[in-house]
């Protein structure tokens, strides 16, 4: 487990702007739509990334990180990926997890959830 944190870590640091990953491959996830669970919301620090790793090996195996500007912290979460075409379940899922937003990886947007 201890690998995996500091591999995520790295690559935190290597991309500050943001990332979706699979923490099995550690390779890019690009397309598709992302949507954070519940469980991980709110999710920073080295000890709340290992609740996300924990989290994301159980389900989807994949990680979504992002810098907030404004407290100065690195988010994770743990997510699940939707494809491009099933846009309303993605809708759905976000609203039984709480969430304000998802990301479309493919067209690089986020989409309010009202």
């Amino acid at each position: 487990m201890k690998q995996l944190i500091d591999r995520v870590l790295d690559h935190s640091k290597n991309n500050p702007n943001g990332f979706t990953i699979n923490i099995e491959t550690m390779k890019a996830v690009k397309f598709g739509i992302v949507v954070a669970y519940y469980e991980t919301q709110n999710s920073f620090g080295k000890k709340a990334l290992e609740k996300v790793i924990n989290h994301a090996l159980s389900h989807e195996k994949i990680i979504g990180g992002w810098f907030n500007s404004k407290n100065g912290f690195f988010y994770y979460d743990s997510v699940k990926k939707f494809k491009n075409s099933e846009l309303e379940k993605a809708i759905e899922f976000a609203k039984k997890n709480k969430q304000l937003a998802i990301f479309d990886l493919t067209n690089l947007r986020e989409i309010e959830i009202k």
